[in-house]
């Protein structure tokens, strides 16, 4: 188990480096760059231009590793590895369009703060739901510290 692990963290942190080398001078092509606010901090204008939508690399990395290893899980049945990945790629999505919004205005302003977290409540309420759905998850209250778990009705 730990070896599988070890080989994954270390699979993805290569296709992450290798999508990086692709990714990033695309985006600096494209000139996706981060817009700075005027009224911040002096020392913060220096993040003007930094490459935005880096999420990207991290998240192909994450997809292309889950997949690959998970295979057997599949094959298997056994779905749960898919909804942890679904959810990262939501969360993804979110931040994704978060930065085209900023891109497309050419302001550091994309998606509000009550946006942002309704969509990211919506995609945790669904991942909740699938995860009792296929069985993943059982509605128990469990106590830590003094290691009581309190069955709760279905």
């Amino acid at each position: 188990m730990i070896v599988k692990l070890a080989v994954s963290f270390f699979c993805s942190l290569i296709i992450t480096y290798l999508v990086g080398r692709v990714l990033v001078p695309a985006l600096r092509r494209v000139k996706a760059g981060q817009s700075i606010k005027e009224d911040g901090p002096v020392w913060h204008m220096s993040k003007q231009g930094t490459s935005t939508m880096g999420g990207l690399m991290i998240i192909c990395a994450i997809a292309i590793v889950c997949l690959s290893v998970g295979i057997e899980e599949i094959a298997n049945g056994s779905y749960g590895h898919l909804f942890v990945l679904l959810l990262a790629m939501l969360y993804g999505a979110i931040g994704f369009f978060d930065d085209y919004e900023k891109l497309k205005k050419k302001q550091n302003t994309g998606l509000t703060a009550k946006q942002k977290f309704l969509l990211q409540l919506a995609c945790a309420i669904a991942f909740i739901y699938l995860l009792r759905l296929f069985g993943y998850l059982k509605p128990n209250l469990y106590v830590p510290f003094i290691n009581i778990t309190i069955p709760l009705p279905e």
